[in-house]
């Protein structure tokens, strides 16, 4: 089973080498990747250029302007050919074993690929890859996304079908557009969000960090809005 993993970037030169060995380095060996360049200006297209024509699957789309997370996404999924859609946010790491692991366990339940999210436990590491802690995610009935979010969008994985059911992420949204997609997803389509009771991600913490740097009431602002949209769709 092919699986499609795609890494959005913007002015991400400090992490993405990391990102990108990350995912050669896996165990598992059947991956494409594509790189997502949202138009960035600093060093990251040189960085992501060494591997182009030199790695055998790896592929890099440019956009010529920043669009956000959404749109790389997309342009992500839209270009990939795998059935399965694993996203790796630049400044994040997967253990080399992840994407293995992951597959393992959809294999065992493929009367539920096509309206699954499937996530993740996770490490979170700070600016310089040290381990900070181990974050266990609790198993959560899908009903909590409406309080607050959970499943990290770099462990997931997710079957192509998910995608044809409930369409792309939402562009509208620079922010959360994870949490509008898990909560469209569940609450509109029916698709249940699994834990697989794995570790699969050193997911970073550092001072340039998106969560971070758009803060807390304006993060909440947002999701305000989303759950309000998705309240709207439904009924």
């Amino acid at each position: 089973m092919l699986v499609s993993v795609i890494i959005p970037v913007y002015n991400g030169e400090k992490y993405i080498k990391e990102a990108i060995d990350s995912v050669l380095n896996q165990t598992y060996k059947n991956i494409e990747i594509l790189v997502v360049n949202d138009g960035s200006t600093d060093g990251t297209a040189e960085i992501i250029r060494i591997y182009e024509g030199a790695v055998s699957g790896f592929h890099y789309i440019e956009h010529k302007k920043n669009l956000g997370v959404a749109a790389a996404l997309n342009t992500g999924i839209e270009n990939t050919g795998g059935i399965w859609i694993k996203w790796l946010s630049a400044d994040d790491i997967l253990r080399r074993d992840a994407v293995e692991k992951l597959i393992n366990f959809v294999k065992e339940d493929r009367y539920n690929w096509r309206k699954t999210i499937y996530y993740t436990h996770y490490h979170r590491i700070d600016e310089n890859g040290r381990v900070i802690a181990a974050f266990v995610e609790p198993v959560r009935p899908e009903s909590d996304l409406w309080k607050f979010y959970y499943g990290n969008g770099s462990s997931t994985i997710i079957h192509r079908d998910v995608f044809k059911l409930c369409g792309l992420f939402d562009e509208r949204y620079r922010h959360s557009e994870d949490y509008e997609f898990w909560l469209r997803a569940t609450q509109v389509f029916g698709v249940k969000l699994k834990l697989i009771n794995e570790y699969t991600l050193m997911y970073r913490n550092h001072p340039g960090q998106l969560t971070l740097t758009v803060g807390g009431q304006l993060d909440e602002q947002i999701k305000d809005t989303i759950r309000q949209r998705i309240t709207e769709i439904k009924h």
